[in-house]
């Protein structure tokens, strides 16, 4: 009997000893295969890029009024304020963005740099009509106004600062906002010392350069393929001309119109690395 117990216990020490010997075998092939594995390089943000962006432009301008007595009255002053302010219509809108862009980033560690410029078509083209009786000497008086801005494209040139996070980058922008601005209004009015209907037209179109300022994150999805999602703030400063109000007697007055537009634009993008 103590011969066979000896000869189990001799027979389980070797199944023991060349289990060990074969987990040691397997760790150390597991060991030199992980070591032979190419080492993943990180992402690199530095390079040449292009691509395109759409979205949705959220657009305020702010046309004012300004009424002026010509060397003959044509409105008492006390009327003046009401009429500029009937005038001086808000106008809001939202409008598609689609465009190009373009632009270089360079890396160093986590910190990220670059200059974007990008070209954008968006069709904002909003108008208002007005009306009231802003004569308190003459209620029956009228005053009625049809206001219209208008813009059709916007270009971007910007810095970039930003933190990445292996394949996402976080980035912070500003900088130069181009776009053009149009602006129309025309009066038709019946005033205390009008004695008659008088009449005003102005329009204004100029291409304006102003400012932008905005956030937003790159993705990786290939070494080559970035998406994006972009916030920008865009203030195109005002526009201004003036119009004569032509009556039928000698009164007159002139009108100095002007208007500012102001835009905060959401978008994605998709982009090529080089």
């Amino acid at each position: 009997m103590s011969r066979i117990c000896f000869s189990r216990l001799a027979l389980f020490a070797a199944i023991g000893g060349m289990a060990s010997v074969s987990a040691a075998v397997a760790a150390d092939m597991q060991a030199q295969a992980y070591k032979a594995l190419p080492a993943v390089a990180p992402f690199s943000w530095t390079g040449f890029y292009v691509g395109g962006s759409a979205g949705a432009s959220w657009n305020k301008a702010d046309p004012s009024l300004s009424a002026v007595n010509g060397p003959v009255a044509l409105y008492f002053p006390a009327d003046i304020p009401g009429l500029n302010a009937i005038g001086s219509p808000g106008l809001s809108g939202t409008s598609a963005i689609v465009g190009g862009k373009a632009g270089y980033n360079r890396q160093w560690g986590s910190f990220v740099a670059g200059v974007e410029g990008d070209i954008s078509w968006r069709h904002f083209d909003k108008t208002v009509a007005t009306a009231g009786s802003p004569f308190l000497t003459f209620p029956v008086g009228t005053a009625a106004f049809t206001t219209t801005v208008s813009t059709n494209w916007l270009a971007t040139i910007r810095p970039r600062i930003g933190y990445a996070v292996d394949k996402a980058l976080f980035y912070a922008t500003g900088g130069v906002a181009i776009g053009d601005v149009k602006y129309s209004n025309s009066y038709v009015g019946f005033s205390p010392l009008g004695f008659g209907s008088e009449f005003e037209t102005a329009a204004v179109s100029q291409t304006r350069v102003g400012w932008t300022v905005g956030a937003g994150i790159d993705y990786a999805i290939t070494p080559h393929w970035v998406v994006s999602g972009e916030y920008l703030h865009v203030d195109l400063g005002s526009v201004s001309t003036s119009g004569l109000v032509t009556t039928g007697n000698t009164p007159t007055a002139t009108f100095n119109v002007s208007t500012k537009l102001r835009s905060d634009i959401g978008r994605f993008g998709i982009a090529y690395k080089f």
